[in-house]
């Protein structure tokens, strides 16, 4: 009967034979040189969608720069917004 604790390694590494350790367990081989090598040389790139994402993700929540200056534009009663686009963006969110 095999008994292991089972909190000390993941399930899914279990399958490949490795212990959480990262030890290999006795019945595992070790990995050839060949793979080693391919390792070594391998890359990802992402997608242009995940490259947008990620930028996005970067950027922070609150624009200071930009909340700057409209509280500026308010506060010198230079900052004008069209009854149109008052109107677009409520009907916008409404049926958004």
């Amino acid at each position: 009967m095999d008994i292991r604790d089972r909190s000390t390694y993941s399930p899914n590494l279990e399958s490949l034979g490795i212990e959480g350790t990262g030890r290999l367990r006795p019945d595992s081989r070790s990995a050839s040189p060949a793979s080693q090598t391919r390792s070594a040389t391998d890359s990802s790139e992402l997608s242009p969608a995940a490259q947008a994402i990620a930028q996005a993700m970067q950027m922070p929540d609150v624009r200071q720069d930009r909340v700057g200056s409209l509280q500026q534009q308010i506060a010198g009663g230079n900052y004008h917004v069209a009854p149109q686009d008052v109107a677009d963006a409520m009907l916008r969110n409404f049926a958004g």
